[in-house]
């Protein structure tokens, strides 16, 4: 089976180790890696697909840690590329109720940012790859690494994907400008098989908005302008998060297809509560489309929908970014209705 390549930049997650406490309040933290493209090669290896995971890192013990996380899953890290002197950080404080999550970045100046396109040699990448991912996230880095995945779509003869993650803190090498950004992203979108997001991603990189009065078409609106503005996108995925608070929230998701009768497929729903850590269940999400359109000869699109938000909503359940769960893990709720019946 061919693998799916995922590029981007894994980091170290530091979070208060007690549920609830603040980051300046605690004392003692968790260490973990993680990161968006990481997470994805995680998400779909579990899933069954063998996954290789591309990024540029120091060589030193810190990211040996990060590579030896990767390893655990039988992702492939053997095209990492070893150079530099930083590895990037994240500061995770975990929301509570009417309290926010809040994330800190520490991600300048890192091996990643510095990335160049001689550092990667796309078709040997890709010569056992039957699809590459990457995320907005990446791109908002720095010019470097836009430069490198432009280098890198160009020496593509697979599908792509694409989630969107729009991130207010990062995108400083573009100073926050979001016509520039919408630049940015389009320019890169547009060979994509599947763009990926949540509603407001799309509004605020393409501008995206809704022009009916009516709930109910405003995902349909979205996906037919993206459609619209990029010829060959085939799959558009958006995840719908309704926040009761930081800890109750409702789940869904949608799949569009484009030249197809139904057009729209609405996922399962899931009322998450307690969640115990959102960080990655984006990234859960979109890692369940790009299985289940791999193996779209086994699944219909509600059935891949299906999986997505189902994977998604367990990941919703541990802590950490990563998803820890199988295809029989995700199957189970699906079957189950998410009603967390005990499997005797």
């Amino acid at each position: 089976m061919k693998s799916v390549t995922t590029f981007g930049e894994v980091m170290l997650r530091i979070s208060p180790e007690n549920k609830g406490e603040r980051l300046t309040q605690s004392n003692t933290f968790k260490i973990e890696p993680g990161g968006s493209e990481s997470n994805v090669s995680i998400a779909i290896k579990n899933l069954g697909i063998p996954t290789s995971f591309v990024t540029k890192l120091p060589d030193n013990q810190l990211s040996e840690k990060a590579i030896q996380f990767l390893q655990q899953f039988n992702v492939d890290t053997t095209k990492i590329v070893k150079q530099g002197k930083k590895l990037g950080i994240y500061w995770t404080e975990n929301g509570i109720g009417p309290r926010n999550s809040n994330v800190i970045y520490d991600r300048e100046n890192t091996s990643f940012s510095e990335v160049e396109v001689s550092d990667f040699n796309w078709k040997e990448i890709f010569k056992n790859s039957g699809w590459f991912h990457f995320s907005g996230i990446s791109a908002s880095i720095s010019k470097n690494v836009y430069t490198v995945l432009l280098d890198a779509i160009h020496n593509i003869d697979i599908p792509y994907s694409i989630d969107l993650n729009y991130r207010s803190k990062l995108w400083k090498w573009l100073k926050k400008d979001t016509s520039l950004v919408k630049d940015v992203m389009t320019n890169l979108c547009m060979g994509a098989t599947l763009i990926a997001g949540n509603e407001s991603d799309f509004q605020n990189i393409f501008d995206f908005h809704q022009t009916s009065n009516s709930e109910d078409t405003l995902f349909d609106e979205i996906a037919q302008k993206c459609f619209d503005r990029f010829p060959k996108l085939k799959y558009i995925s958006i995840s719908n998060r309704i926040a009761i608070s930081a800890s109750s929230n409702t789940w869904n998701g949608f799949l569009f297809v484009r030249n197809d009768k139904q057009f729209k497929y609405t996922g399962l729903e899931y009322k998450l509560e307690p969640i115990e850590d959102r960080v990655g269940t984006g990234d859960s999400f979109v890692s369940g489309i790009i299985f289940g359109l791999i193996n779209k000869s086994n699944y219909s699109y509600q059935e891949i929908i299906n999986i997505a938000t189902s994977l998604s909503a367990l990941n919703h359940t541990t802590m950490g970014d990563a998803s820890r769960f199988s295809l029989d893990d995700v199957l189970n709720v699906i079957k189950n209705k998410g009603t967390g019946r005990i499997l005797r």
